[in-house]
Formats: structure tokens, C-alpha cells, sequence
């Protein structure tokens, strides 16, 4: 509601911004309560009313994580409408809100990460690449799980352990010292490569993992309040007990979302190393 008056009133100043050049253009008098009073109104009606549009807007998603939110604002109406037969009173919920806020952020901070990675993957691999991880894949049998859209990730993250391993053992077997600090080097960068886009993987799986916490929350406010919304109205628990458990998520949220962009320590080159052998 405060960005819908504050809209409406930039509306009101626009309104009055173009009385006024009227004023200058035309000559119309600076007083005429017809002029002033339909450009500020009108103003005033359109920025409350883009404003409003503006709040309500999802941010840029992939169609999926589209449809999980759509799915997740169909509940959130049916969680209002249950409260409401509950308590028998119109309230606002500003929870149930933030809660869609906080969904909707995570979906599409997940679509740019989702993104980069594709992106970095599609940028690093070859024809051989792909071919190089659908043998791998057949000979471990994972066919069952497959998904085409994690496919590049896949390619790309067995391409950078290929290579780091390959890179690993030439040092083993080095015996030449003049090119030692050279592998060192190539190994360590290749290390890194590999330690960010694991990170980058990781970040994911968190952010899918926080907004599937979100989506079990609201489902079971939801059965809670449809089994409760059938009960007598004294026996029903107060709407702060049922709105707690998403409060909850809401501070789980904010922690997560600061362990997710903590700057991780970087891996060893060592310990690394033995996750390859």
C-alpha cells in the first residue's frame, strides 16, 4: 500500500507538472478547477494504479520456476479465504506477502544463476566433451535420472575433473624441473576453476532447496487451515500460532541467503587432489 500512495502521488505532481505547462503552452487559466483537477486526479489514479502493477509484477524466471510461484499464489488466496472463514474478519497478513517476496527473489536469483552456469558450461565444452560424459553416463548406468537440462552441467564439470586429473598425474610423474612450476601453476588454476563451479552448483541446489522449504510450509499452513476452517470458530488456534511456523521461514530465509554469498575458503590444491584420486 505505501508504493501505491507514493505512486499516487508522483502521479498527482505529474499532474500538476503538466497543469502547469499547460498553463504556459495554452494560456488556460492556472486556476481553472476543471484543467487542475482531471490532470491531477488522473495523474494521481495512473501512478497509483502502475505503482500497484509495478508490486505485483514477478521478476524475470525460467517457465517452471514460473509455474511453482503461480502454484505457491493459488494456495497463498486459498490460505486468505480459509483465515478469513476462520476469524470471520478481513485481515492483512503482511507474512503471507514477505513470504511470496521472498519465493519469488529466490526463483529468480536461481533463473541468473541457472543461466551462468549454462552459459559457462555451453562456452568450456566440445563436440568430444559431450561425447567424452554420455560414455561415462551409460557405463554408470544413470540413464534413469537423466535430465537434459543439467546435461551441459554435467559434460562441463566431467571435462574440468578429466582435466585436472590429467594435470595431477603429469605432476606425479614429472621428473623434469624446469617445467614443475609451470604444471603447478596449471594445476592450481585448473583447481580453481573446478572449486568455483562447484560453488556455483551448490548456490543452486540451496536456492531450489530454500524455495522447496517455502512451497512445504505454505502447503502445510494450507491443510492446517482447511482441517481448521471446518471447526467451530472457539475451538480454532489464533492466526498468529498458524503464521508462526512462516515467520520461521521468513528469518530461515535471510540466514540462508547470507551463508549462500559467504565468501567460501578456498579448497586446498592437496585436499583436491585426493577428491580426484
Amino acid at each position: 500500500m505505501l508504493r501505491v500512495g507514493l505512486g499516487a502521488l508522483a502521479g498527482a505532481a505529474i499532474g500538476g507538472l503538466l497543469t502547469a505547462a499547460l498553463v504556459l503552452v495554452k494560456g488556460a487559466p492556472l486556476t481553472d478547477p476543471e484543467i487542475l483537477g482531471a490532470l491531477v486526479v488522473g495523474g494521481a489514479m495512473m501512478g497509483g494504479v502502475g505503482s500497484w502493477w509495478w508490486s505485483r509484477r514477478l521478476p524475470p524466471m525460467l517457465p517452471h520456476y514460473r509455474e511453482e510461484h503461480q502454484r505457491l499464489r493459488q494456495m497463498m488466496q486459498q490460505i486468505r479465504a480459509n483465515l478469513q472463514q476462520m476469524t470471520g474478519t478481513r485481515a492483512a497478513y503482511p507474512e503471507l506477502d514477505e513470504i511470496l517476496a521472498k519465493d519469488a527473489d529466490l526463483r529468480h536469483k536461481a533463473t541468473k544463476l541457472r543461466l551462468q552456469i549454462e552459459r559457462q558450461a555451453r562456452s568450456g565444452l566440445s563436440w568430444q566433451d559431450h561425447l567424452v560424459a554420455a560414455v561415462d553416463l551409460l557405463r554408470e548406468g544413470g540413464w534413469a535420472s537423466f535430465k537434459r537440462s543439467e546435461w551441459i552441467w554435467r559434460a562441463y564439470r566431467v571435462k574440468l575433473e578429466r582435466e585436472l586429473s590429467t594435470l595431477g598425474r603429469k605432476l606425479e610423474q614429472n621428473r623434469d624441473a624446469h617445467i614443475e612450476q609451470a604444471l603447478q601453476r596449471a594445476y592450481r588454476q585448473k583447481a580453481r576453476e573446478l572449486a568455483s563451479f562447484r560453488n556455483l552448483e551448490r548456490t543452486l541446489y540451496t536456492l531450489e532447496h530454500e524455495s522447496a522449504t517455502i512451497t512445504a510450509s505454505v502447503e502445510n499452513l494450507l491443510m492446517e487451515t482447511i482441517r481448521l476452517s471446518a471447526a467451530p470458530r472457539d475451538v480454532s488456534p489464533s492466526t498468529d500460532a498458524l503464521l508462526e511456523p512462516l515467520r520461521q521461514q521468513i528469518r530461515a530465509y535471510e540466514q540462508a541467503l547470507s551463508e549462500i554469498y559467504r565468501t567460501p575458503p578456498e579448497e586446498p590444491v592437496e585436499e583436491i587432489r585426493l577428491q580426484q584420486q
